[in-house]
C-alpha cells in the first residue's frame, strides 16, 4: 500500500500498515469514572488534527494533552478501580526504582 505513513508503527501489533485521518472535529476523551462523576465529568478534547489506524489489527490512536487530562480526572475523578492512576495526577511519590513520566 502506498499511501501508510513512513516511518510510524502499530502500538498493538507493531505492523508498518498505519494510515493517518481523522476522528472528526469534536473528538473527545472521557476518562472512565463512576456512574454518578460520570453524570458531572466533561470530556477532554483530543489536540491532535490527524489520527492514525493499523491497516492489520485495527487499532486507531491520536493525542491529547496531558495537562488537561491530569485536570480533568483531578476535578471529576476516575472509577474506584483507578487507585494507582490517581496518585500519579496528584503527583504523589513512587515507590523506588519507578518514574514519573509527564
Amino acid at each position: 500500500m502506498d499511501k501508510t505513513v513512513r516511518g510510524m508503527y502499530c502500538l498493538r501489533c507493531s505492523s508498518k500498515q498505519v494510515v493517518r485521518g481523522s476522528l472528526g472535529e469534536s473528538a473527545r476523551f472521557y476518562p472512565l469514572r463512576g456512574f454518578f462523576k460520570a453524570m458531572l465529568g466533561k470530556p477532554v478534547f483530543i489536540r491532535n488534527e490527524y489520527s492514525h489506524a493499523c491497516l492489520d489489527c485495527g487499532l486507531i490512536w491520536n493525542e491529547l494533552d496531558t495537562g488537561s487530562l491530569k485536570k480533568n480526572i483531578r476535578s471529576f475523578g476516575l472509577a474506584p478501580h483507578s487507585t494507582g492512576v490517581m496518585r500519579v495526577v496528584q503527583g504523589e511519590d513512587f515507590p523506588k526504582g519507578k518514574s514519573r513520566v509527564d
